[in-house]
């Protein structure tokens, strides 16, 4: 007969949202706390939207805006990327949204 589990600890919620989602808290606050710095005066012309699996998701104010974060992506990358542990931005991408 099977016996199904009605309670679950919050840590087994949490863990079973990370693993299913690949949303790691700690590493978003930190970017988000680097991105004003690293970026300085892009980051009046560039809105910090979120990360989805490794790509960074950037909301430019113009079209001129969206430009340049094109032109400047693999550096982004790499001044990013160097504040964690282990490198986890694959990608810059603008978003409308």
């Amino acid at each position: 007969m099977f016996v199904r589990k009605r309670w679950s600890t919050a840590r087994e919620l949490v863990k079973g949202f990370r693993q299913s989602t690949g949303a790691q808290p700690e590493r978003v606050v930190l970017l988000g706390a680097v991105w004003d710095r690293e970026m300085g005066h892009f980051s009046r012309h560039w809105s910090l939207v979120g990360v989805r699996k490794g790509i960074l998701y950037v909301r430019p104010r113009s079209a001129a805006a969206a430009q340049e974060l094109h032109l400047r992506g693999p550096e982004i990358i790499r001044c990013l990327n160097k504040h964690f542990s282990r490198a986890w931005i694959r990608a810059v991408k603008t978003s409308v949204r």
